[in-house]
Formats: C-alpha cells, sequence, structure tokens
C-alpha cells in the first residue's frame, strides 16, 4: 500500500505532466518551429561553407523565406521559389545582354520587370503570388553585381542557384525529419474547429440571438477560414499524405461551407425585414427555425471517428427527411388565410430554410466521407475558387515598386554612393516581398522595424561575440540565441513580417563566410543601404494609393457589384462556386484586418451581404428558369428581370432601382398568372415557387430601406464619417 507522500507525488507527477503535454499542443509547437528553422538555417549555412559557395548567406535567407510549420507548406513554397528563380535568373540574363554597362537602361529595365513581377504577386493568391515575387527580386540578386561586369554571369547564377537549393533541401528535410508537422492534421484540425464553429454560429441565428456586430465578425472570420482553406488544399497536393486523393472533397467542403454561410444570412436578413413589416409569416418560420436550431445543439461537437461522422451523418439524414412534414404542417396552418404577398414571405422563408438544410446535409456528409476516408457520393461537378484581383490594384502595386526602384537608383547615381546598388537591390526585394500582403503599407513598415532592430543585434553579434569565437561549432553556438528571434516573431500572424525582416537582414549582415570579414565602417554603410532600400519602400507604400485609402474601398465596392453582373450573365455550370469564392476573395484584405471599428469597413460589408443574398437569387431564379421548359414569355419577363437588376448595380441611381422593381413586380405577377394553369405538371408547378421565392427576396431586399444599396440609390448618405460613399 503506497504512502499517503508517494500519492502525493504521484499526482503532482500526473498534473505536470497533463500541464506539460498541453503545452506541447499549443505553445511547444511554436517553439518546435522556431528550433527546426535555426537548426535548416546553420545547417544550410554549413554545407555552402564546406562546399565553398560564394555566398551561405543566400541559402540561410531561402531556409528563413521557405519555411512554414507544415511540411506540405515548406514543399509547395520550395516548388515556386524554384521557378520563380529560374524565372529570375532568365530575366536576368536578358536584362544583362541587353543593357550591358549601360547602368541607366539597366536600372529602367529592371524596376518595369520587379514592377510586373510585383503586379502578377497581387494578381494571383497564395505560393503562385510567391513565385511572382521570387521572380522578381532574383533578378536584382543576381544582375545588380553584374552589370559592370556581365560575363561573370554564369559563374555568379550557378552559385546563387546552387545556394537556393541547398536552402530549399535543408527546409524539405528538417520539416519532415524533426517533429514534422502533416498538413493533412491541421486541414482536419481547420475543418473540425470550423465545423463547431459554424453550428454555434447557426444556432445563433436560428434562435434570433445573434447581433449585428457579431454576425461581421464572424462572416469576416469565414472569409478568412475558407482562404485559409483553400491555401492548404492547394499546397497538400506535394505532401505525402491521404488527403491528396481527397482533393474534390476538400473543395466541395469550401463550397458547402460558403454557401450555407450565404443562405443562412439571406434568412436573417428576411426575418429582420419580416419584424419590421410585422409579418403574419414570422411566426410560422420561427417555429421552423427553432426546430433547426434544437437540432444544431445536438451537433455541437465535430465527429473526430469514422463512426461518429456516420451516426452524425445519419442522425441528420433523418432530420433532412422529416423536414418535409414540418414544413407542410407550417404551410397548411399559415397559408390557409394568407394573401399573395404574406404567402410569398412564408414561402421565401421556408425555401431558404429548405436549401440551408440540403446544403448542411451535404455539408455533413462530405465532412464524414472525409472523416471515414471513403469517397464522397456526389457528382462531379465543376468546383474551383475562383480569384476575382481587380486589375487596378494590380497594376498600381506593380507601379509603387517600379516607382520605388527608380527613385533610389535616382539617388545612387546623383550621389555616387558606393553602396547605393545594395540600397536598390534591398528596395526591390522588400517591394516584390511585401507587395502581396493584406496591407503592404504596414508590412514594409513592420519589415523596416524588424531591419532596424536586426542592425543593432547583428552589430553586436558580430563584432562583440563572434570576434571571440573560434570554428564553426562556435559560430553556430554564438549565433544561435540571435537567430531565434526571427522566427519567434514569426509565430505571431501580426510580427510575421517584422520576424521575416529581422531574420533577413541577419543573415545579410552577419554574412557568414569560411573567412569572415570584420569591417564596422563597411558593416555600417552595408546595413544603412540596406534599412535604407526598405524604408523608402515603405514610405511610398504607404503614400502612393494605399490599399487603406478611400479610393481602395471604392474599388472593393465596384468590385462587389460587378459580381451581380456576373450572376445574371455567366455560364451556369460552376457558377455559384464561382460567385461565392470570388466575393470572398475580394474581401480577404478586409478579412486579414478584422477592423469592424471603421465605418469604411462596415460600409464594405453591407455590400459584401447584398451582393451576396442578391447574387445568389439570381443564380437560383436562372437555375430554375432553365431547369425546365417553360413558355417563352415566361422566360422573356425573367431574362428582363435580370437584365434590370445587373443594370441597377452596375448604375445605383432612381431610374435603375425604379427599373428593377418593376420588372420583378411584372415577373411575380406573369409566374402567379402562368401558375395557375391547368395543363402544368408538379416539377414545373415546383419550379415556379421556386423561381417566386427567388424574385421575392431580390424585391425585399431592393424595398429595404436600411441597406448601402437603398442609400446610394436616395442620395441620403452622400458621406461616411467624412468618407465617400464607395458606390457613388
Amino acid at each position: 500500500m503506497s504512502s499517503p507522500y508517494t500519492y502525493s507525488m504521484k499526482l503532482r507527477l500526473s498534473r505536470v505532466q497533463r500541464e506539460f503535454v498541453a503545452w506541447g499542443k499549443t505553445e511547444g509547437l511554436g517553439w518546435v518551429f522556431v528550433f527546426k528553422t535555426t537548426i535548416a538555417a546553420l545547417l544550410a549555412m554549413g554545407i555552402s561553407m564546406r562546399f565553398e559557395l560564394g555566398q551561405p548567406v543566400t541559402a540561410m535567407v531561402t531556409v528563413y523565406v521557405i519555411m512554414q510549420p507544415q511540411t506540405g507548406m515548406v514543399l509547395t513554397k520550395s516548388f515556386y521559389r524554384i521557378c520563380g528563380t529560374l524565372a529570375g535568373m532568365v530575366a536576368s540574363l536578358a536584362l544583362l545582354g541587353l543593357f550591358a554597362q549601360e547602368r541607366v537602361l539597366f536600372l529602367l529595365g529592371l524596376s518595369i520587370w520587379v514592377g510586373l513581377c510585383t503586379a502578377g504577386a497581387a494578381l494571383y493568391r497564395n505560393f503562385k503570388s510567391y513565385g511572382f515575387t521570387l521572380a522578381g527580386y532574383t533578378t536584382a540578386m543576381i544582375a545588380f553585381p553584374l552589370v559592370m561586369q556581365p560575363t561573370g554571369f554564369f559563374d555568379y547564377a550557378v552559385n546563387r542557384a546552387t545556394e537556393v537549393v541547398v536552402g530549399i533541401l535543408c527546409a524539405g528535410i528538417v520539416s519532415d525529419m524533426v517533429f514534422p508537422q502533416s498538413l493533412g492534421d491541421s486541414i482536419l484540425r481547420t475543418i473540425q474547429s470550423r465545423y463547431t464553429e459554424f453550428n454555434r454560429f447557426a444556432h445563433a441565428i436560428l434562435s434570433g440571438e445573434m447581433e449585428q456586430q457579431e454576425m461581421d465578425r464572424m462572416h469576416l472570420r469565414f472569409i478568412g477560414n475558407a482562404m485559409n482553406l483553400e491555401s492548404f488544399r492547394s499546397s497538400v497536393l506535394l505532401e505525402a499524405t491521404e488527403f491528396r486523393s481527397r482533393d474534390l472533397t476538400l473543395r466541395r467542403l469550401n463550397q458547402d461551407f460558403m454557401a450555407m454561410s450565404t443562405t443562412i444570412h439571406s434568412f436573417y436578413q428576411l426575418m429582420n425585414h419580416l419584424k419590421k413589416t410585422d409579418s403574419p409569416a414570422t411566426q410560422a418560420l420561427a417555429m421552423l427555425s427553432g426546430s433547426l436550431a434544437d437540432m444544431l445543439v445536438t451537433e455541437g461537437e465535430p465527429a473526430r471517428t469514422a463512426d461518429q461522422a456516420q451516426q452524425a451523418e445519419q442522425r441528420f439524414a433523418a432530420f433532412h427527411a422529416a423536414f418535409p412534414q414540418q414544413v407542410e404542417t407550417v404551410r397548411n396552418k399559415q397559408l390557409a388565410f394568407s394573401d399573395n404577398p404574406e404567402h410569398l414571405d412564408c414561402e421565401t422563408g421556408v425555401e431558404l430554410l429548405n436549401r440551408f438544410v440540403q446544403e448542411l446535409r451535404d455539408y455533413i456528409g462530405n465532412y464524414a466521407s472525409l472523416i471515414a476516408e471513403r469517397q464522397s457520393k456526389r457528382p462531379l461537378d465543376d468546383v474551383r475558387f475562383a480569384s476575382r484581383t481587380d486589375p487596378t490594384v494590380a497594376i498600381l502595386t506593380g507601379a509603387r515598386a517600379t516607382t520605388v526602384i527608380l527613385l533610389v537608383a535616382a539617388f545612387w547615381i546623383a550621389s555616387a554612393w558606393p553602396y547605393g546598388t545594395s540600397a536598390v537591390m534591398m528596395a526591390a526585394i522588400g517591394s516584390a516581398l511585401f507587395a502581396p500582403a493584406p496591407d503592404p503599407a504596414l508590412a514594409v513598415k513592420m519589415g523596416v522595424i524588424g531591419v532596424l532592430a536586426s542592425f543593432i543585434v547583428s552589430f553586436l553579434c558580430k563584432f562583440f561575440v563572434l570576434t571571440s569565437l573560434d570554428g564553426f561549432g562556435l559560430l553556430c553556438a554564438g549565433m544561435v540565441p540571435f537567430m531565434l528571434v526571427g522566427p519567434y516573431l514569426c509565430l505571431n500572424p501580426k510580427l510575421a513580417t517584422m520576424g521575416l525582416g529581422y531574420s533577413t537582414m541577419f543573415c545579410f549582415m552577419i554574412s557568414p563566410a569560411n573567412s569572415m570579414q570584420y569591417d564596422p565602417v563597411s558593416f555600417i554603410n552595408f546595413g544603412t543601404a540596406l534599412a535604407i532600400g526598405l524604408a523608402t519602400a515603405a514610405v511610398i507604400f504607404g503614400t502612393f494609393a494605399p490599399v487603406t485609402g478611400a479610393w481602395y474601398k471604392r474599388r472593393t465596392a465596384h468590385m462587389l457589384r460587378r459580381q451581380v453582373e456576373m450572376a445574371c450573365f455567366e455560364p451556369l455550370p460552376g457558377l455559384t462556386h464561382r460567385f461565392e469564392s470570388g466575393i470572398r476573395d475580394i474581401l480577404h484584405r478586409v478579412a486579414a484586418k478584422q477592423e469592424l471599428q471603421d465605418p469604411h469597413v462596415r460600409n464594405i460589408l453591407e455590400w459584401m451581404f447584398i451582393v451576396l443574398e442578391m447574387g445568389r437569387a439570381i443564380i437560383h431564379l436562372r437555375q430554375d428558369a432553365d431547369s425546365i421548359p417553360f413558355s417563352q414569355p415566361l422566360l422573356d419577363n425573367v431574362n428582363k428581370c435580370i437584365c434590370s437588376t445587373a443594370d441597377l448595380f452596375r448604375q445605383p441611381n432612381t431610374q435603375c432601382h425604379t427599373t428593377a422593381l418593376e420588372s420583378i413586380d411584372s415577373s411575380i405577377n406573369f409566374i402567379l398568372q402562368e401558375s395557375g394553369l391547368e395543363e402544368l405538371d408538379r416539377h414545373q408547378r415546383d419550379a415556379m415557387r421556386r423561381m417566386l421565392t427567388s424574385l421575392h427576396l431580390i424585391r425585399a431586399s431592393l424595398m429595404d430601406d436600411d441597406t448601402v444599396l437603398a442609400a446610394t440609390v436616395t442620395g441620403s448618405q452622400a458621406t461616411l464619417q467624412g468618407g465617400t460613399l464607395y458606390a457613388a
């Protein structure tokens, strides 16, 4: 029998073990990433020095740039880095061949090339964007030292490419062998947490407990979640994981998630409208939504095993099968004494709930197939995440990068500063590297802070620590405490660019080599040049058409309105997913910053909600009209209604608003008359009923005086706390 002391010690050890396990699953994972990054950087440095490559710093910077917590992200980023490096080498050869020893023409050509690459980085997403970034600043790194000595291009380029490959191999090997973190596990955790979070969100809306500000915050969070899952999905293809074979399921999960978010918000808006008008349909719809909310409470925790997933799928399938009976009961009680407007109110709400239940069932089915490692039973369809970057924004981003390089180059030529080439090189690197960020001006500013901090730290390390050490082992030991800072900062998304700037600057300033050079004057000049180059980029990005300015908000609202035109006229196959994902892509910068207190951000969110609601209703209207043969007059009425709605969002004014409402009313009345014909079969009547609900939903949105569209049409909101109404 154990003594009380032994029992107490066991309790303490058990408590310590639990705390250690909990720490290992949270903060511990971050420290694993910090040490893995440092080990990979030192390994790349050691291999480069062992083979006497010209600049081991290139291999180290490569590690810091491509290192990610998940192995799949590292492999994908490595692939695009190789592609970008090769493109940069070709561009360097072309520039040196065309403008050898012609400094001014070379700088002009380089600035234009980096501007084009930066525009491409802003136009694309994920690691395609990174490939353009690499193509831009690799050209600057290779071509600048050779502009006056072009004959050394091939030796220099081969050395730089070799160092990049060494950095890639070290990052990939360390990431895959030292406490590897599978991207598949990250995807699964993301999907499980989103499952739980959305259930709680939907329950709050269906129960009438969701506040507007909280709903806005959750929608921004869901936008970021959808973008992250798409980034993970596109990266998992290079990782040795079972998720590679379930790519289509991941696409469908994202599609269903976005569709559910839109449908439940449309229901939320409809219920608010019905409460304002004191419609009798409100109580009936509240009963139906309440039963669905009760069902979601039992689904509060995500299924984590195949058996749990199958049980969840069966449970919701049973609810889905019984839901039409509940709907019919409500219809019989509610619609027996309702006139047409109230009838349409209730039918529209019922249709939205039916749609939400179907979408939720599809989502749970795909989730279960993902957990149970089986293929989804749904047929193949066109599920592609659409990128909707404004070309004007991309062009201005490229123009900013070109301007930065030209300004720093002009200063270099005018001052004849020997270290001017380093300043121009850093301006090119900073412009290309930070341009794809949601807020490039803030990213570059944080990068400057990291560079300045690293400048001081590097001076202390190089001249007060490394001078007292001898040998590779002591060199690593002396550098490690300073190297840990950068990756640690990268753990915080708000400080990631600061950490990248710190690590990059530290590598450049220490410049490890087999024969170290300790020249304080050269050190200070070189560091000052790098800081000036990046600081110039920060100033230009913060003053020349910044993405936080009013012009960008106007462009964002314009891009959102154009999505309604797309919903009206683009081909129907795959249109729903292109529409949903395109709107999320447009708002990815806004979602990343989460600035709900900013009235301009709230204004853009209002545009997002009405565009989602109107666009989805139009798409469903077109799908129902196209599903079954109808009379030509009916189709003409529907097409006229769609065209007038597109005109309203193209030019939101009173005349277009009136025309759109008249065409919608005409279509509703025409369908009501047609639906009374005896020769119609059940499928045609069901399609007409769904078309009526879509038209009624569009009409309710246009009649709502509290929307940003109504304020734009009537001109009652000419200013927005000192800013411009963006759709005006």
